[in-house]
């Protein structure tokens, strides 16, 4: 029984990764159908059960209650999927106002007959103060049952309504045709058995971690204070030869500072224009500056100064078939480079063939080239400057200079103020008139206060996020981080090998520098939660943040016991870092999709990035072991600090599953969906969870063999948060 529950399981790991192959190459229904929904994969889950089970019964794992609370939740989470699968069905139920339906179609395409029928006296949306971007969408219903009194419930996104065991969702608005969304699920049995696995599983988890009797404290004993880590990483930092070209002309530091501390509408949500020159300049050159100007002085430039900007090579292309296609030597472009000697544009050809569906070489460094020289092109013409806002009716609309939208029933002179305002700055600008254009950047700035009010962000909002735009540029810190924890590692290496112990003067400098990061991250995450008015958790590179500053302090603490993963934290930490810039190189705070309001979101993230982390300082100590693996007292004490660690992670990592799976089931009604990231989660966490059955599978007991698997272990890590992000897809992908 032991060897076929593991041999089952190896196989449900191959087969939900091949699934997620399938749903890549061959559409999501496919992978629903053939796998997900299957009578065999729901038998292949029936046998792991059961030979689980029967296992557990005879190794008499009743013995040791926290384990076998844990393999009892896991067996109750299944048995309430399955009761799910067998007993519940949902669809989604469109509701025109005053419509009233007693039907249910599921997803499947049967139709049930509800109990009551339910009506739609009204449906909002909420949008952010000032934008149109939708902070919530909220239903009203009427639910009538015969012989009964009509209810009345609100639905709301993270707001369920419930009755007779059918649950409503809010899922969105059809503004075209006047009608509401909502998703409809019956699942009496099923979420009951499936929330007490939940309940069960967590208990368990940290009975295990505290249970005096058990394997994890008496890991904890043997441990010794040394452990040893090594990560082989290469990093070159590429600084390309640029050819000198004249200083192109732009405003004077005063008036940029004033032009910085204008609001604009800029991704959803109102901003100071610094946050948009800054996304700008960072866009096209790949920095916050260019040339000693500041992002505003380059975001005036491009604006004012168009003709003399257009030949600066600040465009950044990567793609080296971009490159050749534009005929130019460097990696960077002037606006004019993309244009031909007959003024046609040399990308027209091949982003026709990308349109068309032809595959062509580097269709994504293509089309990114391109975006850039939009972008320069809509600053330059002034499309991207919502920067005059009129109340009418109670609502802000928010217009570029010299808009021809803007309402003709306005006073003479506001009217004129929004059509000509620009031209006006413009001019004074280009006869450099300082005083002049100070003034009225000035008077601009009060007219969007007294237009707008309350709609602005606070003073505190606005202070915030200029500093926070000052001094988020991480790229220094990755690299002095990464560089350090290397000769760390190395050092830590050789003196380990002689049997001595790290200099004290080398590990309080890092612990200072360590020290010094976690508070920076801690400064950079507080301001962007200050700004965005949300935990800063719900985007790529925000989650890899939360991950480096998770790496710092878990650091931090485990130095003050095991003296040498002092070098793998500070490698962590500045390789995270250094992840994060790659996702997202200037991350735009913008306003949470209505779903993702929930306190759901912070939890759930920040437990799994901290497990992410503990299994990254786990691959950097397997590696480690391995490059000393002809000093088999080495192997032991990173064997045993490995399992000291291995215990918290699958802990976090499960806990922090089933915490996401309990929040969509809250917002979208479906506690698991199989989406590739949901999938990938599991695989990882059944890859880990091996190494804790040493007792069953021996091998793994082995420190050599034990490292090996480790190491190996972390791809699944990588597929998960990087091959779905770029690769795999979903919902949950935010590349």
């Amino acid at each position: 029984m032991k060897k076929i529950a593991f041999t089952l399981l190896l196989a449900m790991v191959v087969v939900l990764a091949t699934a997620t192959i399938v749903e890549r190459c061959y559409g999501t229904a496919t992978a629903q159908s053939t796998v997900y929904h299957s009578v065999p994969f729901a038998l292949l889950w029936l046998g792991i059960a059961m030979a689980a089970f029967a296992h557990i019964m005879r190794v008499k794992l009743y013995r040791r209650l926290p384990s076998f609370g844990v393999h009892v939740a896991l067996l109750l989470i299944l048995a309430g999927a399955a009761t799910t699968w067998l007993t519940g069905y949902s669809g989604k139920m469109r509701l025109s106002r005053d419509e009233c339906k007693t039907t249910l179609t599921d997803e499947k395409g049967v139709s049930h007959q509800l109990p009551f029928s339910v009506t739609l006296l009204d449906y909002s949306i909420k949008y952010y103060d000032g934008t149109h971007s939708p902070a919530d969408f909220v239903s009203r219903i009427k639910i009538s049952s015969p012989a009964k009194e009509d209810i009345n419930a609100t639905v709301r996104m993270n707001q369920i309504a419930s009755h007779q065991g059918y649950r409503f969702y809010q899922m969105g608005v059809d503004i075209e045709n006047d009608a509401t969304v909502l998703q409809v699920t019956h699942d009496p049995w099923g979420i009951a058995i499936t929330y007490s696995g939940y309940l069960l599983l967590a208990i368990s988890l940290i009975a295990v971690l505290w249970w005096q009797r058990g394997h994890f404290r008496a890991l904890l004993k043997q441990l010794s204070m040394q452990s040893s880590c090594l990560m082989v990483i290469m990093l070159l930092a590429y600084v390309p030869a640029q050819a000198e070209t004249t200083a192109p002309e732009t405003v004077t530091p005063e008036v940029a500072e004033r032009f910085g501390n204008l609001f604009v509408l800029y991704n959803g949500r109102i901003a100071p224009v610094q946050t948009l020159a800054r996304d700008f300049t960072t866009k096209l050159y790949g920095k916050p500056t260019y040339r000693g100007f500041t992002a505003e002085q380059v975001l005036a430039g491009w604006i004012f100064y168009f003709d003399q900007w257009r030949t600066q090579p600040m465009i950044k292309v990567k793609s080296r078939h971009a490159r050749q296609l534009l005929d130019i030597q460097g990696r960077f472009a002037t606006i004019d480079d993309f244009r031909a000697t007959d003024n046609s544009y040399r990308l027209d050809q091949v982003l026709s063939l990308i349109n068309s569906g032809v595959d062509v070489d580097d269709a994504r460094g293509i089309n990114e080239a391109h975006e850039k020289y939009e972008l320069a092109f809509m600053v330059a013409t002034g499309q991207m400057l919502k920067l005059f806002p009129v109340k009418q009716g109670g609502e802000i609309s928010w217009f570029t200079p010299g808009s021809r939208d803007i309402p003709e029933n306005l006073p003479e002179d506001q009217w004129v103020f929004l059509r000509r305002g620009m031209d006006y700055l413009t001019e004074m600008v280009i006869t450099h008139d300082q005083e002049g254009a100070c003034h009225f950047l000035e008077k601009l700035r009060e007219y969007q206060v007294k237009e707008c009010g309350k709609a602005l962000p606070s003073d505190a909002q606005f202070k915030a996020e200029k500093l926070y735009n000052q001094i988020n540029s991480s790229k220094w810190l990755a690299m002095m981080l990464v560089t350090m924890g290397l000769i760390l590692i190395i050092v830590s290496v050789r003196i380990t090998a002689k049997g001595k112990k790290l200099p004290q003067w080398v590990k309080t400098v890092g612990i200072c520098v360590l020290t010094a990061t976690a508070a920076y991250l801690v400064v950079c995450v507080t301001l962007r939660w200050i700004v965005s008015g949300h935990v800063p958790m719900s985007n790529g590179f925000e989650t890899m943040q939360a991950m480096a500053l998770a790496s710092a302090m878990l650091t931090l603490w485990l130095h003050s016991r095991h003296s040498n993963t002092l070098g793998p934290g500070v490698l962590v930490t500045g390789l995270t870092l250094m992840v994060s810039m790659l996702g997202e190189s200037n991350p735009a705070i913008t306003p949470l999709m209505p779903v993702l309001h929930s306190p759901w979101l912070s939890i759930h993230v920040a437990t799994i990035m901290i497990a992410y982390s503990l299994l990254a300082l786990m691959a950097l100590n397997s590696i480690m072991a391995l490059l000393s693996r002809n000093q088999p007292s080495v192997l032991e004490r990173l064997h045993i600090l490995n399992m000291v660690m291995l215990y918290p992670a699958v802990a976090l990592l499960a806990i922090g599953i089933f915490i996401g799976a309990v929040w969509a089931n809250i917002s979208w009604g479906t506690y698991w969906s199989w989406d590739p990231k949901e999938v990938w989660a599991l695989i990882t966490l059944i890859i880990y969870s091996l190494p804790l059955h040493s007792q069953s599978i021996r091998r793994l007991s082995r420190p050599m063999f034990f490292h090996v698997y480790i190491a190996l272990a972390f791809v699944s890590v990588l597929v998960t948060y990087f091959g779905v992000n770029f690769f795999l897809g979903g919902m949950h992908s935010y590349a």
